[in-house]
């Protein structure tokens, strides 16, 4: 072998060595950059939050005050059986027995749509903030018409008009309740309580013996019928005054 031969034996040798030591830097390269695209997703999978944040109030049926208290922190006013809690922007009235949640109450408000909607979904309800007593009573097919009175009430507190449906065996009734501070609830709460009086006389409004008859559901159902819900509640107390 001459001089000049050995010399492009040399150089060709040293190409090879390097196209090769190339190709494993490209290979290596390609593991890099495919390799840590599995494993963050992994990671992610594993650190993710749960979905949902705050649960619901509809989903504290049941529950101990314990693990409710657990899950939305301490109760912002206690007074007998009644609780009320914050959730987010939202505050909701729970009643209490023997330490266990067995009802609560929702504002018909856009800061409580979650919670609200919630509800009105498992009563099969047009889910809806803006719901009316007359979609709640066509809804709900038997609903009862109470109302915590109709005539001298009083300056203690506002006064409330309610469309009541009982549950089915042991699944808790729900409410729907309107305040009397709007013109369209006044309105037709002193329509009903005109036709009570012409029906029944004063004293029967008076003493809200409408409350343990059914004879005037249908005229309030009428009445109320574009009356917009301001509360629903769940597991609310049958009135007993009868």
């Amino acid at each position: 072998m001459t001089a000049f031969q050995g010399l492009k034996t040399v150089v060709l040798l040293g190409a090879l060595a390097g196209l090769s030591a190339c190709g494993q830097a490209d290979k290596t390269a390609e593991k890099a950059d495919t390799a840590p695209a599995e494993a963050p997703t992994a990671a992610a999978s594993e650190a993710a939050p749960v979905a949902g944040g705050a649960p619901t109030i509809d989903q504290m049926m049941g529950v101990q005050v314990a693990y409710l208290e657990s899950k939305l922190g301490p109760a912002r006013t206690v007074q007998d059986k009644e609780r009320t809690y914050e959730i987010g922007d939202c505050t909701v009235r729970v009643s209490a027995d023997g330490g266990e949640v067995v009802g609560y109450a929702v504002p018909m408000t856009p800061a409580c749509s979650t919670q609200a909607l919630a509800a009105l979904k498992d009563y099969d309800l047009p889910q809806k903030i803006d719901l009316t007593m007359g979609e709640f009573a066509a809804a709900r097919g038997n609903v009862d018409f109470k109302a915590d009175c109709l005539t001298l009430c009083g300056n203690a507190a506002d006064p409330w008009v309610h469309l009541e449906s009982p549950g089915p065996r042991a699944f808790p009734g729900i409410r729907a309740s309107a305040v009397m501070v709007s013109d369209a609830t006044i309105d037709a709460s002193f329509r009903i309580r005109d036709a009570i009086k012409a029906a029944k006389g004063e004293d029967y409004v008076i003493d809200t013996t409408f409350n343990c008859s059914a004879d005037f559901d249908q005229l309030a159902i009428r009445e109320l019928k574009t009356v917009r819900i301001d509360e629903i509640e769940v597991g609310y107390v049958p009135y007993g005054g009868c």
